[in-house]
């Protein structure tokens, strides 16, 4: 409904945004603008800007990453975002590029992946995709028996976490790679070439221009 009085409802959105309760606090700071767009502006924007920023973090934390990217966008029309935040909105789009390319391009997938594992392990259990996207991408090469390009993947697969299927994937393709990699054998049973003259010396050691040799 109508608010009546704007300083007794200024007072609840400020207590909304102090205990955290960013979803209410949006709407009913939204509301407030709405019905009083020049009472105490500058406050309302902030309070705004903080409902946002916090909802964002809560959402791109869950399962709801993109929606998250949303709020954090809708914050950064307000005022700059710090570091931290910008920080997690990047983690974010990494995640919903990786997500986005998981099962479709392993080669896609793991890149996103690698790189958010590397600064970010914590965030969206992204080292166990990073593991689960190498695996399957290593896959595609052990079936085509492409097998040592499989065996590198398979071992940064590893390193994020070993188990007994991973181990004998791994030992079948470092088997298949040293069988495709040929070894240079030692060359035996040769005849020394004797009797050979140096170039130069008469005609007589040239070989005869095709088509002479009769004359």
């Amino acid at each position: 409904g109508l608010i009546s009085d704007p300083l007794t409802e200024l007072q609840r959105l400020r207590l909304l945004v102090a205990k955290e309760q960013w979803d209410e606090a949006e709407t009913a700071v939204l509301t407030f603008q709405r019905q009083f767009p020049d009472y105490e502006r500058q406050e309302t924007n902030q309070l705004l800007y903080d409902s946002y920023v916090g909802l964002g973090l809560n959402l791109i934390e869950g399962e709801q990453a993109e929606l998250g990217l949303f709020y954090l966008n809708q914050a950064e029309e307000l005022g700059d975002l710090p570091q931290e935040v910008q920080d997690y909105r990047l983690w974010a789009e990494w995640y919903l590029q990786g997500i986005g390319f998981y099962g479709v391009n392993w080669e896609i997938a793991v890149g996103y992946f690698r790189d958010l594992c590397l600064v970010a392990p914590f965030y969206q259990s992204s080292c166990e995709l990073l593991r689960d996207s190498l695996i399957s991408y290593a896959d595609l090469y052990a079936f085509a028996q492409d097998w040592c390009p499989a065996v590198d993947f398979y071992v940064e697969a590893q390193r994020q976490g070993n188990s007994t299927e991973l181990a004998q994937k791994l030992e079948a393709a470092r088997t298949g790679c040293l069988e495709a990699t040929p070894t240079p054998g030692v060359i035996t049973g040769t005849v020394p070439i004797t009797d050979v003259q140096p170039f130069g010396g008469s005609s007589s050691n040239f070989l005869p221009t095709p088509g002479t040799e009769n004359r």
